[in-house]
């Protein structure tokens, strides 16, 4: 049902994506404290995924409502969703050492199909 919206309006599914995802970290804020949920996205652990998922947000919005370019918003739009893996995977035991192993094996096979495509 998305399908058509995600082909013919990118830039408007992308904005209301990113919108989503604000409220939703906005109501983990809601739920832990404001301090204690700031104090955990900054903590030594945690500040790369915030700011590669906070950056991602920010691209995304200026992207899609400043710049009004498709591109740059699906490609700020696969960042977030790929930092959102990289949040929740640090949450299962061995989660980051699957999630390493899978984008190596996915890019092995990347490299390996563009390589054979282009001799």
């Amino acid at each position: 049902m998305l399908i058509p919206v995600l082909v013919l309006k990118a830039r408007k599914f992308a904005v209301l994506y990113t919108m989503g995802s604000v409220f939703t970290l906005s109501s983990f804020s809601f739920l832990w404290g404001p301090v204690s949920h700031f104090k955990h996205l900054i903590s030594t652990e945690r500040l790369p995924f915030t700011a590669a998922y906070v950056g991602s947000l920010l691209a995304t919005l200026y992207s899609g409502l400043s710049l009004h370019s498709t591109i740059l918003t699906i490609l700020f739009v696969t960042i977030q969703i790929v930092a959102l893996l990289w949040y929740l995977a640090s949450y299962i035991p061995g989660g980051t050492t699957g999630l390493a192993w899978l984008s190596k094996f996915f890019g092995k096979a990347v490299t390996k199909t563009v390589s054979s495509s282009l001799v």
